[in-house]
């Protein structure tokens, strides 16, 4: 018997086509007068086949454009939504860099706020469904690092939560808060509520990090929280409503300043970024006179190292150089400053902006001139104690965050709490 070879089977679940001839084939015939035989036959039937495909697209195009989209949340954020009373701060689980130290700074200081006691925040520590890839969701095994212990970010199962706040039922009345290497997943989430999800804010900590996945700049349903003036100017540029200061600070800066005879190493630089840079002025400068030092472990110091060792090395050097990009209000020239560095940055990202970076203009390269360099890193070595001095605004500015940061907290609160309230009164417990 031959077997029977269908042309374009109609599939189970869709409208009945066009029917289509199904043709024998019998292997013990196979001859070119059969093949020539199948050949014209299917010749025959690929004109109706195709009209056939055609009109089912044309139904299939009609049917989608008569089913009602999918409602998209799109409502002003500033007036439109309830009185905030519980933030949720997204935070990558068991990391501990600026960039995370800034999300718990935020969340202590939404609890510790006293003019808005009636709002509480929550750590969310997220991973991967699939490592390396596939949606966010909360690590409910995850645990605070202890270098966070000092600050009052209890995790999101303190608020008794017993389900993804990324899968749950919506709150009206919480924010979201994501950094902003997660905006893609931000958007992902928002798409994926029928109705109305949970309100969403983008802490911009950088502005290169986010690689410019975030594209929805038209939107007035989400926050836009700014920590350098780099970011400022980057979410004016492309139209953003709704912006908001929102700072951090560098915790626990040593209060005593070693001296010059007991720096033992001349410049610090990060290895991590700008090598091309550092690498040229190695190349001039480094001998015996000037030594070079990565931050890092290993030979060529692309070990990452705790925070503690890393304060360490700031507090025996004399200068720290960073000439790489400056995606956001970096935190190492201000740890280094505040350790009694001399610091030497370029002019990119957040560098390019006093408001981020307001040291003394001979220590920001705009032109990359080797000798010139060169000549003002000997400078700084050799008459440390009297250029230190010239830092000491820089450093006054930099120890003033904390303060800052208060204030822009308490700010953001009352955008969130009282300005939807429809009164000036803050909001307290009881």
């Amino acid at each position: 018997p031959g077997r029977l070879h269908n042309i374009c089977p109609t599939p189970n679940n869709s409208s009945p086509r066009t029917p289509f001839t199904w043709i024998s084939y019998k292997p013990e015939q196979n001859n070119m007068s059969d093949f020539s035989s199948l050949l014209g036959n299917f010749q025959k039937q690929a004109p109706t086949i195709a009209a056939a495909t055609r009109r089912e697209k044309e139904a299939a195009s009609a049917h989608a454009k008569e089913r009602p989209a999918k409602r998209q949340r799109q409502v002003d954020a500033s007036t439109d939504f309830e009185p905030v009373k519980e933030i949720l701060i997204l935070c990558p689980a068991g990391v501990q860099t600026g960039g995370p130290e800034a999300l718990h700074q935020l969340c202590d200081q939404i609890n510790a706020s006293l003019t808005h006691e009636g709002v509480v925040a929550y750590m969310v520590y997220c991973k991967r469904r699939i490592p390396g890839d596939g949606k966010l969701c909360v690590d409910w095994k995850a645990v605070s690092p202890l270098c966070y212990a000092n600050y009052k970010a209890p995790m999101v199962q303190a608020a008794g939560h017993d389900r993804d706040p990324l899968e749950g039922v919506p709150s009206p009345a919480s924010l979201m808060i994501w950094p902003e290497v997660w905006t893609t997943e931000m958007m992902e989430y928002i798409n994926s509520v029928d109705d109305a999800p949970t309100p969403c804010a983008i802490w911009w900590l950088s502005v290169n990090n986010n690689t410019r996945k975030f594209q929805e700049w038209g939107r007035k349903d989400i926050l836009h929280l700014y920590q350098s003036e780099y970011a400022k100017q980057h979410l004016l540029k492309h139209g953003a409503t709704h912006v908001y200061q929102l700072t951090e600070y560098i915790s626990n800066p040593p209060t005593e300043q070693k001296t010059a005879a007991s720096r033992t190493i001349d410049i610090l630089f990060n290895p991590m970024k700008g090598m091309h840079y550092t690498d040229g002025i190695r190349q001039r400068s480094e001998g015996k006179l000037i030594r070079f030092r990565p931050i890092g472990g290993g030979a060529d110091g692309q070990i990452r190292i705790p925070p503690a060792e890393v304060r360490q090395l700031l507090q025996q050097a004399k200068v720290y150089i960073d000439f790489g990009p400056h995606p956001g209000m970096d935190r190492l020239p201000r740890e280094a400053a505040l350790s009694g560095c001399l610091v030497v940055t370029n002019r990119e990202g957040s560098a390019g902006y006093n408001q981020d970076v307001p040291l003394p203009p001979k220590y920001k390269i705009g032109k990359f001139d080797v000798e010139a360099i060169h000549e003002l890193l000997k400078d700084l070595l050799a008459n440390y104690e009297q250029r230190s001095k010239e830092l000491d605004e820089y450093r006054t500015w930099i120890r003033g965050q904390r303060i800052r940061m208060t204030d822009s907290v308490e700010q953001l609160l009352v955008a969130l709490v009282d300005k939807r309230t429809g009164n000036n009164k803050p909001t307290t417990k009881g």
